[in-house]
């Protein structure tokens, strides 16, 4: 077998919680991460993963936030996940939680922005749609990469999953209405 993914990836990503904190933890190797996490959050008893067989290339598999592919990917909110609106840290409108996780620390605030795009996720659309729904002028490099960075913390952080179906076999060149590559 080969090791594939975490079910819940947070506590274990040097990226999330009280982790992100801690200097060059993300430098590390995967495998030392992990035993990094684990060794931090002191309570890890049992791990859940997702496994391939060991002559699988898991790349087909993998969600990546590099090249252009992510914009294809439709997000779906974990149903685990609360927004809250109350006793938020400066400069947040909501703050997501996902109640599966044991940990304190796993919590992603989100200001304005963000939470209009998180508002816009209905399991149907995909990224670039909804980047596109909630900021008409999506075709800005500047925007784009917001939505690249909150995605990707959405994804780390389980608070969504991804339906990469439509962009594995997305042609190459393929541009949104706006501009924006697909």
């Amino acid at each position: 077998m080969r090791f594939g993914r975490w079910v819940r990836q947070a506590p274990y990503s040097p990226l999330c919680g009280a982790m992100a904190t801690i200097g060059h933890l993300a430098e590390l190797p995967a495998a030392d991460q992990y035993a990094a996490a684990e060794l931090f959050r002191g309570t890890m008893v049992r791990h859940s993963l997702a496994a391939y067989r060991h002559d699988h290339t898991g790349d087909r598999h993998r969600i990546s936030f590099a090249g252009d592919a992510w914009l294809g990917y439709v997000p779906i909110r974990m149903p685990d996940t609360i927004c809250l609106q109350e006793r938020l840290p400066a400069g947040a409108a909501a703050v997501l939680i996902n109640q599966g996780h044991t940990d304190t620390d796993l919590f992603v605030p989100i200001n304005s922005t963000e939470r209009r795009l998180y508002d816009a996720i209905d399991g149907e659309r995909t990224i670039i749609d909804l980047v596109e729904r909630t900021w008409p002028s999506a075709g800005d490099a500047p925007r784009v990469e917001i939505a690249r960075g909150f995605f990707e913390r959405l994804w780390w952080s389980d608070q969504v999953v991804f339906d990469a179906s439509r962009s594995l076999f997305a042609g190459a060149g393929v541009r949104s209405k706006s501009g924006v590559p697909r």
